[in-house]
């Protein structure tokens, strides 16, 4: 059995344990020795892609830190800008400038995305907010530049990160790094393979055991196709959790609208009940006026 192919997408972490685990097996057999200096200057490598990479995911960190942080301060705005709005149109949700800046969302579904559609309705907002003349919003309008200027900034920063590590994973050091591996496996494990056949004192499977025969697959990283199998069932749980909500909203809208029309029942209880006391009362004064019990 041939030593198996690694995955592109193997942790780096667990390379290197697959070349240590080689490498010691390697120079337990004097046989196999011969083949140790092209694994220790893998595992070398390895070292050194491995540092590559944190270099790369501390990109990827910073990128990430600066893209929430203008996100946040976008969303301060907004919720500035809201309350300003409010005072400005007397709190009137109809008001075509609430529209314009929102959108008709409410504000906590407007800052729900990081950035994406946010940011580029909020490129905007500056215009309109001028327009109205007042203090205030043309305070805001005046903030608004620097705010988009450092969330235009944190996005190019973000993809710019998110490039490079695609490329080093998918094209760069960290691929020539694995096809380096799995061609120097299959090399040595075929040359190794063929010692039993040399000296016939060898177990046919000599050349496998330098070799781990599976993967942990707890130890590697996640596939795009389980990326999207998990994606798939978030959405469908998401999807029962939506309709468990309408179910629940369905029944509240139906005991309030119960409510309201036991109230109003009980009301015009009272009031038929009123209107017969008054009745009654009518009718013993003119039976007392008519001398009629």
């Amino acid at each position: 059995m041939a030593a198996r192919t690694i995955a592109y997408r193997t942790g780096l972490l667990l390379l290197i344990r697959e070349i240590r685990y080689t490498l010691a097996q390697l120079a337990a057999e004097p046989l196999a020795s011969a083949h140790v200096p092209a694994f220790q200057a893998l595992r070398d490598e390895c070292k050194t892609v491995l540092l590559q990479e944190v270099d790369l995911l501390e990109g990827l960190a910073a990128a990430q830190a600066a893209v929430d942080k203008a996100d946040d301060n976008l969303d301060d705005f907004a919720g500035r800008t809201s309350r300003a709005v409010e005072d400005f149109t007397g709190s009137n949700p109809k008001h075509p400038l609430v529209a314009h800046l929102f959108k008709g969302k409410s504000l906590s579904k407007f800052k729900r995305p990081v950035l994406g559609g946010q940011l580029e309705t909020m490129r905007g907002w500056g215009s309109p907010l001028t327009s109205t003349g007042a203090a205030p919003l043309l305070s805001l309008a005046n903030e608004l530049p620097a705010l988009i200027a450092a969330a235009d900034k944190a996005v190019a920063l973000q993809d710019a990160a998110t490039q490079k590590n695609r490329e080093f994973r998918d094209l760069g050091a960290r691929r020539a790094l694995v096809d380096k591996l799995n061609a120097q496996r299959k090399e040595t494990g075929g040359v190794l393979a063929k010692l039993p056949f040399q000296l016939p004192n060898l177990p046919p499977d000599f050349g496998d055991r330098f070799f781990r025969t599976e993967a942990l697959a707890s130890e590697e990283e996640e596939t795009i196709e389980e990326v999207k199998a998990s994606i798939t069932d978030l959405e469908a749980q998401l999807a029962d959790r939506k309709a468990q909500l309408a179910t629940m909203e369905a029944q509240e809208a139906a005991a309030a609208k119960a409510a309201v029309e036991r109230k109003a029942a009980e009301q015009s209880l009272e009031e038929l009940e009123a209107q017969q006391a008054e009745l009654a009362k009518k009718a013993a004064a003119l039976k007392a006026q008519l001398g009629k019990k």
